[in-house]
């Protein structure tokens, strides 16, 4: 059952000034917003979901976070609900996630709770509003069916669920996927839990992590990380480049009025989007990034 929207305890609106900065740099850093209860009560789910599926892994035990083995995260991976969907604990080496964002703790957490800074940003009555698992354990919501979307639905569920194999650019107003498919695209719960593992190596300079979401559809959608502990400086957060909206959506939708649909695997040459926008490596070289961290409910 859905939680209404008048039940959810809201993030404090923003300022004029918060949104016009919003709008110059393309991102907000808000320090300690989300309900510090649920935090608490997102990191004891996260480390109950430890200890049943990663014993060796003890909480009061910091000498057993190494890092997922081989042999623990293919016997992860291969523990696929029947309904459909991922595996709900995966990861590999330093970092793993638990697909628990449909559920309605993740959801009261951080997606309901900024539900009217979204309406502030994106405009009233146009954000879909996460109403979380019906009793069958099914999500229902609406789906941009662009290529992305259906590449998605490939990756996360193992099959593309009768879709064709491109997009037809049109929303398909009542998609059901099951609780740990990709339910981010239908607005109707988060990736769920990401986490990193202390001590883990750095990645290096030619790590090719920076990208930029598809946006290039005429169509927005505000993403956001909520940290649900401490995360000091330099600590794994999530890195931002000020600015770089304006111009990744400068060189996507010119590619997109040239014809190209971010993702089209059949183009030679990709020339918006992903991890390989030419933008991006400008951005890198001109740009001086700005690593977003803060206490618990960031």
């Amino acid at each position: 059952m859905s939680v209404s929207q008048s039940k959810v305890k809201q993030v404090k609106a923003l300022t004029v000034d918060q949104i016009a900065q919003f709008k110059r740099d393309g991102y907000l850093v808000l320090p300690a917003a989300l309900d510090p209860e649920l935090c608490r009560q997102t990191r004891d789910r996260m480390w109950e979901t430890i200890a049943t599926h990663l014993p060796r892994i003890r909480r009061d035990d910091p000498s057993t976070w190494g890092p997922v083995t081989e042999e623990e995260s293919t016997r992860l991976a291969a523990a696929k609900p029947e309904g459909g969907g991922e595996p709900y604990l995966g990861g590999k080496g330093h970092r793993f996630f638990i697909r628990n964002g449909a559920e309605e703790l993740l959801l009261n957490l951080a997606p309901r709770a900024v539900w009217g800074i979204a309406e502030q940003l994106l405009g009233k009555d146009t954000v879909v509003w996460p109403a979380g698992l019906d009793e069958s354990g099914t999500t229902t919501g609406p789906c941009f069916m662009s290529d992305d979307a259906i590449t998605g639905l490939a990756s996360h569920l193992g099959d593309t669920l009768g879709q064709p194999e491109k997009g037809s650019f049109t929303t398909q107003e009542a998609l059901q996927l099951p609780k740990t498919g990709p339910v981010w695209l239908t607005g109707q719960g988060t990736r769920g839990l990401y986490c990193t593992l202390p001590d883990s190596p750095s990645p290096g300079p030619d790590f090719g992590s920076a990208h930029s979401d598809g946006a290039c559809y005429g169509r927005w959608r505000l993403q956001m990380a909520a940290y649900t502990d401490d995360l000091p400086a330099n600590s794994g957060g999530f890195t931002v480049w000020p600015g770089s909206h304006t111009r990744v959506w400068k060189e996507q939708w010119e590619a997109f009025l040239d014809g190209e649909k971010h993702t089209d695997k059949h183009l030679e040459v990709r020339r918006a989007g992903g991890y390989t926008d030419p933008v991006i490596g400008q951005i890198k070289a001109d740009t001086e990034p700005i690593d977003c961290h803060g206490p618990a409910g960031t």
